[in-house]
């Protein structure tokens, strides 16, 4: 009698380290071929406006840390204010993050195939794939959450202090990019310090990491404490408390819900794709017999139910869950290997969906135009979002030589948002200076404008420099400019204009506005 087959090795080339290498240096230079040469988009509203930032390098702003300003301003210092140096570092930070995920994996399971095979489900996480293009605060910070995942792995498995360290200093990073990276901490110091393999440290090892750590607090708390705890005042105000920097929706008339916070965000849960599902069925495998896959878990529950727990008292946004998604990258990439050589079907067809969802997420950008079209779902593809302001900068600056021309003075740029205020400031000649009157509305919100006396619309030093100038204006209506100029005239909207319905006008006589408080609810 023959003796059974043995399972066949699949793809024995991933346990070597260059193929992991390889794939993120090439999916790296596609997305950076992409940007400078194929790509027929704009910076979209966040990122002009972390550009403006990195106009105005400083410890911290008004609503995020330094982190975004600081390295935008690194590879526009080194390649100019062009649209890919702008986005450049969000394709570093995709590549830092499979990079980590990477290692991350090959330190928990035995099977070295696992850390490609992370590498490459980075990539297929559609939010991940996105921000690889896309440059917000968002990238860099699943970036370090990865890195600091990487790290807290090595600690345990190694029990050497410098992984220790490496894993403050990766917690520090995300903390200049978004502050919500503390919520990463509980779950890693209790993994350590009162998991089954506990991490045996020194003193002075835990003390480099909780002051490596601090080192990311440092230049925010400098900042707010001479700006009056804006960031603080700016998150309150948008859990809807009291305190912030909006009229408070909880607590003015007791506690109130609304089941659909929850609901929609169990529904972004489903953004992580097969991935997440995939991490999800692995961590319950593996969490009884893998010291590291209970790491990763405690890496990634916390923060999913803490967002969970928020949705009781206000709506979710799209981008609040993603990094719990990060640790189960390399808990999806654990089961793999095995799935496809027993034939496991599911897992074997997640791990397939989990390629398909990647690349339809790689093909996203460059279908937008195309798909935006479809008289049947193009009205909910938000093309418009990244498009039209080259034209729509040239057009303005014809507007505004003739505004020049005509009254003999400088005119003045504003916008309803900061948003616009920004992308106007990227694309037209020179990068003039722009102003947001949106914290002017008793509702509206301020920006990072408010906090710069050039822009700041309070201040009576810029109100006399404005003082009667005409000015080209873009959003709101007749009776919002009217409260700022002598005379307003609404014009057509210029050529490129992306979004449908927004009105531009002509002001004459700018005087400083009366500014509402605002009232209660």
């Amino acid at each position: 009698m023959g003796q059974p087959d043995e399972k066949k090795d699949w793809a024995p080339w991933a346990r070597r380290t260059a193929p992991i290498i390889w794939f993120v240096l090439a999916i790296s230079a596609a997305r950076l071929v992409y940007l400078m040469w194929l790509s027929p988009y704009t910076l979209a509203e966040d990122e002009a406006h972390y550009w403006e930032w990195s106009r105005h390098l400083s410890w911290s702003y008004y609503s995020k840390g330094p982190g975004v300003a600081w390295v935008i301003a690194a590879a526009t210092g080194l390649f100019g204010n062009i649209e890919w140096a702008v986005k450049l570092p969000a394709i570093l930070s995709a590549g830092v993050g499979s990079l980590a995920s990477a290692v991350t994996a090959r330190t928990v399971f035995e099977d070295k195939r696992t850390g490609f095979i992370a590498a490459v489900l980075y990539q297929c996480v559609p939010p991940f794939s996105v921000l690889g293009i896309l440059m917000t605060i968002d990238g860099p910070f699943l970036a370090s959450w990865a890195v600091a995942c990487m790290a807290a792995v090595r600690t345990w498995k190694t029990q050497n202090p410098r992984w220790l360290i490496l894993t403050g200093l990766a917690l520090a990073a995300g903390f200049l990019f978004k502050y919500t990276i503390v919520l990463l901490i509980p779950g890693l110091v209790v993994t350590a310090v009162l998991g089954r393999r506990a991490v045996r440290m020194p003193v002075w090892a835990w003390l480099a990491a909780v002051g490596a750590f601090l080192l990311g607090l440092v230049p925010v708390a400098i900042w707010n404490a001479g700006h009056d705890w804006v960031t603080v005042r700016h998150l309150l105000g948008h859990l809807g408390l009291a305190g912030g920097d909006l009229p408070a929706t909880q607590g003015t008339d007791g506690w109130h819900y609304s089941p659909m916070w929850t609901l929609t965000y169990l529904s972004m849960l489903l953004l992580g794709g097969p991935v997440s599902v995939m991490g999800l069925c692995s961590a319950a495998k593996s969490y009884r017999v893998n010291a590291g896959a209970r790491i990763l878990v405690a890496a990634s529950v916390p923060v999913l139910l803490f967002y969970l727990a928020v949705t009781l008292f206000t709506e979710a946004e799209g981008n609040w869950a993603l990094g719990g998604f990060v640790a189960l990258v390399p808990l999806a990439a654990g089961v793999v290997p095995s799935a496809v050589e027993r034939g496991r079907c599911l897992f074997r067809m997640m791990w397939r969906l989990s390629i398909v969802a990647g690349t339809l997420s790689l093909l996203a950008f460059p279908a937008l135009p195309v798909l935006a079209t479809s008289r049947y779902f193009g009205h909910l593809i938000p093309v418009h979002r990244l498009s039209g302001m080259r034209e729509l900068a040239t057009a303005a600056q014809a507007r505004l030589d003739q505004l020049r021309d005509e009254h003999g003075i400088e005119p003045i740029l504003m916008a309803d948002h900061y948003g616009r205020a920004s992308q106007l400031a990227f694309y037209m000649d020179g990068h003039p200076v722009v102003y947001s009157t949106a914290s002017l509305s008793p509702w509206g919100r301020k920006s990072q404008y408010d906090l710069w006396q050039e822009t700041d619309l309070r201040d009576e030093t810029t109100l006399d420099q404005l003082a009667g100038r005409p000015g080209l204006l873009f959003g709101g209506n007749h009776d919002w400019w009217i409260a700022m100029f002598d005379g307003v005239e609404q014009i057509d909207s210029l050529p490129g204009e992306p979004k449908k319905r927004y009105q531009t006008f002509l002001g004459t006589g700018f005087y400083a506005p009366t500014i509402e408080q605002p009232k209660s609810p």
